[in-house]
């Protein structure tokens, strides 16, 4: 028998210091701050759904804190979905118009990501799933990922936030897995 985790409840994060995290995670992520308790663990904020999804605390110790660091063993990053390619470049623009560098974007084949840091230099992504992304690819989705170009505050939009994506083959995929998983009609 194994344990029946139902799913992730939240994320709590030492910072360096609180209120430019809350800055970022509300103002430029957009989550809402649920609870503000410096006494008893910090900040606690919501994508609305359940009371807290990522928390953060003050380090009390902030300049001689080891920094997160590429290459170390732990976290590499924190991603959060999005609900459509739009909504992704959406996201892409928002950074950039929050002076957030963003670091670099895959097509990882089942999804499109976008990667950047938060003010500590914590790993997040913002990613859209394709649906249905574990019935289109059931044996994994391979190691064909695809390096996309990335713009900096003021430079042009890479061309891959405006493209239809999924393309049409993968989008007839998509609406004949629609197709199986609509209930049928109960005939009399």
């Amino acid at each position: 028998m194994s344990i029946r985790i139902s799913k992730l409840g939240h994320v709590n994060l030492r910072v360096a210091d609180e209120e430019t995290s809350k800055w970022f995670y509300t103002e430029v992520l957009g989550f809402k701050v649920a609870e503000q308790d410096p006494e008893h663990g910090g900040v606690f904020t919501t994508l609305g759904e359940d009371f807290h999804t990522l928390d953060f605390a003050q380090h009390p110790d902030p300049v001689s804190a080891q920094k997160p660091k590429r290459g170390q063993i732990g976290l590499l990053h924190i991603a959060f979905q999005v609900d459509s390619h739009d909504a992704l470049r959406d996201a892409y623009i928002h950074l950039l118009e929050h002076g957030i560098e963003i670091h670099h974007a895959t097509n990882h084949l089942n999804q499109r990501s976008i990667y950047f840091t938060d003010p500590d230099g914590n790993g997040l992504e913002i990613y859209y799933e394709l649906p249905y992304a574990l019935q289109l690819f059931p044996e994994g989705r391979s190691d064909d990922d695809e390096s996309l170009d990335v713009s900096a505050p003021g430079e042009p939009l890479p061309a891959w936030l405006f493209e239809e994506w999924p393309g049409p083959e993968m989008k007839a995929r998509i609406e004949q897995i629609e197709a199986r998983m609509r209930p049928q009609p109960v005939t009399a």
